[in-house]
């Protein structure tokens, strides 16, 4: 696959992505309200979901893109490289969850063990919080999602949730739960 197919495919591929993550969310969360595409605090977001009908925790997913063919050793040194930076990116995006989203339509992507040194670049400078990352298998028929190292949660401020009640309020969902199933 050359350069330019790859790109194609990651672009045709990613909102299938988004469905998937969006499924795990929908099944993780309680009274999830998610968008696609989201701007957050000015910044470009996959997916962004707000739990418990827009008043609770705040969790932002960016996909990454593994092209057919990566061995386990790329994927974790580009993860390695990649980590500390989207760290450091997010770390002045306020949420409550971070994750990296690796998705791929290539069925023998083995991404399951993730290098000790992926794992600890994942967390805050302070220890409190750690991005996640799902793995996005799009080689079936139905997507899945696998979680590959679990997130954890991040500090909130009286500015977060300020912030999170405004963008729900400005803002309509791809999903949520409709009022009348919440009764």
């Amino acid at each position: 696959m050359t350069q330019t197919e790859s790109q194609k495919f990651a672009e045709r591929y990613v909102g299938r992505a988004m469905n998937a993550v969006q499924d795990y969310l929908i099944q993780k969360l309680l009274i999830p309200k998610i968008y696609f595409e989201a701007q957050w605090n000015g910044v470009p977001v996959h997916v962004l979901a707000v739990d418990r009908a827009g008043a609770g925790d705040v969790h932002v997913v960016w996909f990454l893109y593994i092209a057919p063919g990566t061995r386990l050793q790329e994927i974790s040194g580009l993860l390695a490289n990649k980590l500390p930076n989207v760290v450091e990116e997010i770390q002045s995006l306020p949420s409550h969850y971070r994750y990296i989203a690796l998705f791929s339509d290539d069925p023998n992507a083995h991404r399951t063990h993730l290098l000790k040194e992926v794992t600890s670049k994942a967390l805050a400078r302070d220890g409190v919080g750690r991005v996640g990352i799902l793995d996005v298998d799009l080689s079936r028929d139905e997507a899945s999602v696998t979680v590959l190292l679990k997130p954890e949660r991040f500090r909130s401020s009286k500015e977060l949730v300020e912030m999170t009640h405004r963008f729900v309020s400005e803002h309509t969902p791809n999903w949520q739960i409709p009022d009348e199933e919440r009764i």
